[in-house]
């Protein structure tokens, strides 16, 4: 074999390589594709998809009604054993109590919904495009980090566009935004222990940093301590009421095979949240709720 022969059986191997390569890739590419069009199709149904959207908004009924409950009672405990401090500070504050309430659970709800939507993009890439694997090695946690921010402002246009919520302050959403936080500990322990997915360690370690980030920084005072755990506890009943009712949504969805755990189950959380975030939606759209207040 001459000098020529070589190169042109080495450039025909090259090109052959080249082309294999290429059609794995494409084929890898249609074959999450396929799959995306089976889960629209499955997730777009509209007989399953209706009856898991009447439970969400019969849940998020049940779930105020009992945060209307809960604030009159405090309401009326108050005015039955401080009656001159219930009249002089606490008129006002009464009428506006559920409204501030009912907007930390949907600040709560949303929050938990940005945050999820970013990490079930985060699963998608590094679980189902293996074509960007070593990029995804190299810069995942920088991008981690560009996720978590992109979802606070997720959360701030969900807040103004979505649903105004006019009734709660800044330092209350924080507050919520931190209990969101734990709230999404919670949801990512069940998935690593229930279904032994082992891939989340990583992110549980990062969550759990980012909450104890918000107690112990640098230059924190024990004022800030306490003001921002006084926080986390005062909307430990609102983390409740969430886990409740998202919960409830998880368990009938997966118990009715219509979230599935083959596209991800971190995806299918997040599909029940967004089922939630269109029952707020269409209940204040509605103005159902201004018939109770």
């Amino acid at each position: 074999m001459d000098l020529k022969e070589a190169v042109e059986i080495g450039f025909i191997s090259g090109l052959f390589l080249t082309s294999v390569s290429s059609f794995t890739d494409w084929t890898q590419t249609q074959c999450i594709f396929c799959g995306m069009e089976k889960y629209v199709k499955h997730y777009f149904d509209f007989k399953n998809a209706g009856l898991f959207m009447l439970l969400a908004f019969i849940g998020l009924i049940v779930i105020l009604a009992l945060i209307l409950v809960i604030s009159r009672f405090q309401s009326d405990y108050r005015k039955k054993y401080n009656v001159q401090e219930y009249i002089v500070s606490e008129m006002k504050a009464r009428k506006k109590k559920p409204y501030i309430l009912i907007e930390s659970f949907y600040e709560l709800v949303f929050s938990s919904t940005s945050v999820l939507f970013f990490l079930a993009l985060y699963y998608i890439i590094d679980a189902r495009m293996p074509n960007v694997s070593d990029l995804w090695e190299s810069y995942k946690d920088i991008i981690l980090l560009l996720f978590i921010c992109l979802s606070v402002l997720m959360t701030n246009y969900m807040d103004r566009f979505l649903v105004r919520l006019g009734n709660i302050d800044n330092s209350r959403k924080a507050s919520i935004r931190l209990v969101s936080c734990i709230y999404i500990i919670l949801i990512l322990m069940y998935i690593r222990f229930i279904y032994e997915d082992t891939n989340y360690n990583e992110l549980i370690i990062y969550f759990v940093s980012l909450a104890i980030g918000r107690f112990i920084f640098f230059d924190f005072t024990v004022e800030d301590f306490t003001k921002t755990l006084e926080g986390v506890v005062g909307n430990l009943p609102l983390l409740l009421l969430m886990v409740i009712y998202s919960g409830l949504m998880c368990w009938v969805g997966f118990r009715t095979k219509f979230l599935l755990t083959s596209n991800g189950v971190i995806i299918s959380i997040l599909i029940a949240h967004c089922f939630m975030d269109i029952s707020i939606f269409v209940l204040e759209k509605t103005r159902l709720l201004r018939l109770f207040l």
